[in-house]
């Protein structure tokens, strides 16, 4: 079953790639979505520099070196939370089987079916519907943090805050709930992992959102090492999950704020920061 599954999987990926394309922006709402920022800016005023290039007229912003894009606290922010927003879900993957088996006390069969259930919720109810999600917000008026995806990626990162805070005090007294917050965990894990692509092309423009996303896969990186390796070692050494819980949730809650601070690079669409910051 998992050798069917493992093909349907491959032969799903390898046909949605065929029908990949770049879309063209230059005459839809989407170009203004991509440079959305929480000040009174509006579109012309925004693109004032940049609306006689050929990149503008594209829609796919400024080619930058890798050093811009590193060197800018746009990236550090985004990268921290990369790296806040899937760590907690990479220890919960990772450790799946342990959390049922001892922590959740089910049987061995009960886990291996958990295990699959874990999984496929993920991704159906976490990165499917993610990206229709925030295209449908980038078309609403009431954005709460310049665009759909990140005001989806602020949410994913409050509502795993809120979960891990609560899973320190009800791991133990109540399976039930614990399921649900496990579940919850893993699908904003799968949502964010869709938001984080989507991010790479909306804050560094589309020309740049290739290199942007392998830069920022050392964020993810970096948390699947960490992350799922902290739960066990707190774990031996205080007997229980709480310490790392609540270390995590405030580690996540750190991300939600770079979230509410996340804005595109202006350079990465011809825009001068001091134009930027003057019409703040």
């Amino acid at each position: 079953s998992f050798k069917v599954l493992a093909l349907t999987l491959f032969g799903l990926q390898v046909g949605g790639g065929l029908f990949l394309k770049m879309p063209d922006l230059s005459t839809s709402h989407a170009k203004d979505l991509l440079v959305s920022h929480r000040s009174k800016l509006d579109a012309s005023v925004r693109f004032a520099k940049s609306k006689d290039t050929e990149a503008f007229k594209s829609g796919l912003g400024m080619e930058l070196r890798s050093g811009e894009i590193l060197s800018s606290w746009q990236f550090a922010l985004f990268w921290i939370s990369a790296f806040t927003g899937v760590g907690p879900g990479y220890a919960i993957f990772a450790n799946l089987a342990t959390l049922f088996n001892k922590n959740l006390r089910m049987s061995k069969a009960q886990a291996s079916t958990w295990v699959v259930l874990v999984n496929l919720i993920a991704t159906l109810v976490g990165r499917l519907p993610t990206g229709y999600l925030a295209d449908r917000w980038n078309q609403s008026q009431r954005k709460l943090f310049g665009s759909g995806c990140r005001s989806m990626f602020l949410l994913y990162h409050s509502t795993q805050t809120v979960c891990l805070a609560i899973f320190a005090f009800v791991e133990v007294r109540n399976t039930y709930l614990s399921l649900v917050l496990i579940v919850m965990l893993a699908c904003v894990f799968g949502g964010c992992n869709v938001l984080i692509a989507a991010l790479s092309r909306e804050l560094f423009a589309p020309i740049n959102s290739s290199v942007v996303y392998g830069l920022i896969l050392t964020a993810t990186a970096a948390s699947s090492l960490i992350f799922p390796n902290a739960m066990p070692a707190l774990y031996k050494m205080t007997g229980n999950d709480f310490a790392y819980t609540v270390g995590a949730a405030i580690v996540s809650c750190a991300g939600a704020l770079c979230c509410i601070l996340l804005q595109p690079l202006p350079q990465a669409y011809g825009i001068s920061p001091s134009l930027l910051e003057a019409n703040s």
